[in-house]
C-alpha cells in the first residue's frame, strides 16, 4: 500500500505529490500525460509564492494597475509564472508515475492501492459539458510584441483589469455582460492582451470575447496586423465553483476538482501551491483530514460576491471595481485572498459598498439579494 495516490498532475496535484514525497510519504501519481508541460498562463501575487525559488517567476510587475472610472495603482507586485521552472521546483523523482486516464470509479478504486486517495483532475475531468450552465470565467487573448501592445497599456507596466467600455459598439451605453482587458508582459519580448469575462452563467462564448478584443484594440491604435496575426493565442475557461459536486467516494478533492478556486476571481494556483505543504503535513497523521478545503464562514460572502458579479450590468460592475481600487492594500488583499477570514473579507466588502455611489449601491443590493 502506498501512503497517497494522487490523480492529476496539474499545479494542485503536482504540488501535493512533491510535498508528500519530500516528507517521506510513498506516493503514486496517475495522469494521462505525467511529463507534459503546463501551457496556461499562470499569475500570482509575489507574496503568495513563499517557499518557491525566485526562478519560478518569469516576469514581475512591480506596480500593476486596475482601471475602472479612474486608474488605480495596486501596491502589490504581481508575477507571471515560468511553468517549466515551476514544475522543476516541484520534483517528482521519488514519486511512482502511472500513465492513465481515470473516471470517478477508477479514482475510487485506488483505495485498494493507497491509504489516502486524492482527486486533482480539475473541474471537468470528463471534458466540457454540453451547454454547461455553471458560472464560468472565459477569456480570449493574443500575444504581441511590446511595441504593438504599447497603445493598449497606455504607459502602464501591466493592467490586471481594465473595465473601460471600448469593447462595445456603443461605449457610452454598453449592453451585454461586462468584460475587461487583462494586459501583462510575459517577458521582455511578449505581452498578453486578453479580453476576459470575470463570471457569467452560462459562460460568455470565446468568439464573442475575441470580437470584443479586436474592437477594443483597434480603437486604441494597435496595429491590425498584430491583432490578426499575433505571436500566439490563448483561450481560458474556468468553472468558478470548481467541479461543484462531491468528490468520488473515499477521496479528497484538491484544486479545482474540489473547492480550491476563488469564487470571485477564479484564481486557484497560488492557493494550491501554498496549501500543498500543509496538506502533506496533515497526511502524515494516521487520521487524514476529511476535506482539503472545508467550508468556512467567509465562503458565504464569496458566494454572495459571485452572485453579484453574475447579475450586475456593466455600469454596476465598473462602479464596484472603482470602489475596489480605492480600498487600502490590506482590504484589497482580503478580497483577493482565497483564505481570508469572514471578518476581514466582510470589512473589505463593506468598504467597497460604502465607496460606491447611491445608484451603484442600489444595483449591488438588488444583484446580491434579489430574486
Amino acid at each position: 500500500m502506498k501512503d497517497v495516490a494522487i490523480v492529476g498532475l496539474g499545479p494542485a496535484g503536482r504540488a501535493l505529490a512533491s510535498a508528500c514525497a519530500a516528507r517521506g510519504l510513498s506516493v503514486l501519481a496517475v495522469d494521462p500525460r505525467p511529463g507534459a508541460d503546463w501551457t496556461p498562463t499562470y499569475g500570482a501575487w509575489t507574496e503568495e509564492l513563499v517557499g518557491l525559488p525566485p526562478g519560478v517567476v518569469r516576469q514581475r510587475i512591480e506596480v500593476p494597475e486596475l482601471w475602472a472610472r479612474g486608474r488605480h495603482r495596486l501596491p502589490r507586485a504581481y508575477a507571471v509564472l515560468d511553468n517549466p521552472a515551476l514544475q522543476a521546483a516541484l520534483p517528482l523523482d521519488a514519486v511512482e508515475l502511472r500513465e492513465a486516464r481515470l473516471d470517478d470509479a477508477g479514482v475510487s478504486a485506488l483505495s485498494a492501492e493507497a491509504r489516502v486517495v486524492v482527486d486533482a483532475r480539475g473541474a471537468r475531468p470528463d471534458g466540457r459539458r454540453s451547454q454547461d450552465p455553471a458560472p464560468a470565467q472565459t477569456a480570449s487573448g493574443i500575444v504581441v510584441a511590446p511595441e504593438d501592445a504599447a497603445p493598449a497599456l497606455a504607459g502602464a507596466e501591466g493592467v490586471l483589469m481594465d473595465w473601460s467600455t471600448d469593447w462595445s459598439d456603443d461605449p457610452d451605453s454598453p449592453r451585454g455582460v461586462p468584460s475587461f482587458l487583462y494586459a501583462l508582459p510575459l517577458d521582455e519580448d511578449r505581452v498578453l492582451l486578453e479580453e476576459t469575462c470575470l463570471a457569467a452563467s452560462p459562460a460568455m462564448p470565446v468568439p464573442e470575447l475575441r470580437e470584443r478584443l479586436h474592437r477594443r484594440l483597434l480603437r486604441r491604435g494597435v496595429r491590425t496586423a498584430a491583432i490578426e496575426d499575433p505571436l500566439a493565442r490563448e483561450t481560458v475557461w474556468i468553472p468558478m465553483r470548481g467541479r461543484d459536486e462531491p468528490a468520488p467516494p473515499g477521496t479528497l478533492a484538491v484544486g479545482t476538482a474540489g473547492r480550491g478556486g476563488h469564487l470571485v476571481t477564479g484564481y486557484s494556483v497560488a492557493h494550491s501551491l501554498r496549501s500543498a505543504r500543509s496538506m502533506a503535513n496533515a497526511l502524515l497523521a494516521d487520521d487524514p483530514p476529511s476535506a482539503a478545503d472545508p467550508a468556512r464562514p467567509g465562503d458565504l460572502l464569496r458566494r454572495a460576491g459571485l452572485r453579484a458579479l453574475l447579475r450586475l450590468d456593466t455600469a454596476g460592475t465598473v462602479a464596484l471595481f472603482e470602489a475596489f481600487g480605492t480600498l487600502p492594500a490590506h482590504r484589497q488583499r482580503a478580497v483577493m485572498a482565497r483564505d481570508a477570514g469572514a471578518g476581514a473579507l466582510g470589512a473589505a466588502m463593506w468598504g467597497m459598498f460604502a465607496a460606491m455611489p447611491a445608484a451603484g449601491r442600489t444595483a449591488l443590493v438588488r444583484a446580491t439579494l434579489g430574486p
